[in-house]
């Protein structure tokens, strides 16, 4: 008893040091979390107000081998445009009537009837790792290599940027350059090392079973054949170097992924393999970013099925704010479809956990006059102010 409070004694008088020594030795792993929300507002659209709110947490321990291991997930709740959910479904104004297909990249389909989403909660991100000297491996839900490793067009906006939009205020946006295929389904990922600025990763995903909030690769649409992606594959490649006597770094990365497609027996001889491409890269100088990323994909589709995509952005700061242009165009054999989006904006730090965007944007979108899905052809092109709203922790 006189031991035990003789301890108690001693830890007290020891107070911070006695409890870092404590955590260090009882309680070895590292923990970060992440809170933030975004609002994105455009009165000329066709929804004016979406928002998103995202709670994540990672954990880490460094064994006395020197291996790390840790664990990280992410939840998020998403307001996005009612037809255009995880980017796939059906652009406003251009359902039509009879069977359609959907791209098996791009989600997107023609000729068939709009298929409303209410606002979603999904896990998109839950996996563990392991990392030393030989490099990485996670498993569980993530984000493959080929969009981890991906480089590309800077931009202002974080929920608004070009090619990587995450909420789609027109229902028109169809340009997208990031390359990810699968979404947040279970795959299995392994990464090398940087060695002289050069990373190269490959990922495995045996289903994509999973709706994503930014990429739904699991949607089936009323009226078009159904399909799943199933045994993907994807492999990329990132390097990044400073060039002192210039001032400038460099980045860059090639990727490409794979996967076999199953649809019912009426629609197997449409399908087939669905294969994706994609480059970036960026050139970042001191208060000048610049930078450029294109993606072709078959869709899956035998004949008649490319999409093709690219972004290019150019960003300066000045003093506190940052100041940015940008432009994407993108084509889609199956749909018929092209259209482009610029944005021109400003941004500010208005605190340190409050991020201000203001800007003005337009998205175009065309139907060709020879498409097979009863649609009209014609232009939507919706202008206007937009303003975008980041709060992080």
């Amino acid at each position: 008893m006189k031991f035990a409070q003789i301890s108690v004694l001693a830890l007290a008088l020891a107070g911070p040091a006695a409890h870092a020594q404590w955590e260090d030795d009882w309680n070895p792993w590292e923990t970060e979390t992440d809170l933030g929300a975004s609002l994105v507002m455009m009165p000329e659209a066709d929804e004016q107000i979406l928002a998103r709110t995202w709670a994540g947490v990672s954990t880490n321990r460094i064994l006395d081998s020197g291996l790390e291991i840790g664990a990280a997930g992410r939840a998020e709740l998403q307001k996005d445009h009612s037809q255009r959910a995880g980017f796939s479904g059906v652009p406003v104004g251009m359902e039509g009537s009879g069977l359609g297909l959907q791209g098996a990249f791009t989600g997107l389909a023609v000729g068939v009837p709009p298929n409303d989403t209410e606002t979603r909660a999904e896990i998109e991100t839950a996996y563990i790792y392991v990392e030393g000297g030989y490099g990485q491996l996670r498993l569980g839900r993530d984000l493959g290599v080929a969009a981890r490793f991906q480089e590309g067009a800077p931009s202002v906006f974080d929920t608004l940027a070009s090619g990587r939009q995450v909420l789609d205020p027109t229902g028109l946006d169809m340009v997208t350059t990031r390359h990810d295929l699968t979404g947040p389904s279970v795959k299995l990922s392994y990464a090398t090392p940087r060695l002289v600025g050069v990373r190269a990763g490959v990922s495995i995903t045996p289903k994509a079973d999973v709706r994503g909030l930014d990429r739904d690769a699991d949607r089936n649409l009323p009226g078009a054949a159904p399909l799943t992606i199933t045994n993907a594959v994807e492999g990329s490649i990132n390097a990044s170097r400073l060039l002192r006597s210039a001032g400038v770094r460099l980045s860059g990365a090639l990727a490409a992924s794979t996967a076999e497609i199953e649809t019912p027996p009426y629609a197997s001889d449409l399908y087939d393999r669905v294969t994706t491409w994609s480059v970036g890269t960026k050139a970042e100088f001191d208060t000048i970013s610049i930078g450029a990323t294109w993606l072709v994909s078959d869709n899956g589709i035998k004949t008649g099925g490319d999409y093709e995509a690219w972004t290019v952005g150019l960003t300066k700061s000045v003093g506190d704010y940052l100041i940015g242009a940008e432009y994407g165009f993108a084509e889609d054999d199956l749909t018929g479809l092209e259209g482009d989006a610029w944005k021109l904006g400003v941004s500010r730090n208005v605190t340190k956990h409050a991020r201000f965007t203001l800007g003005y944007a337009d998205n175009g979108l065309n139907l060709s006059p020879t498409n097979a899905f009863g649609v009209s052809a014609g232009k939507n092109s919706p202008e206007g102010i937009v303003i975008e709203i980041t709060l992080s922790d």
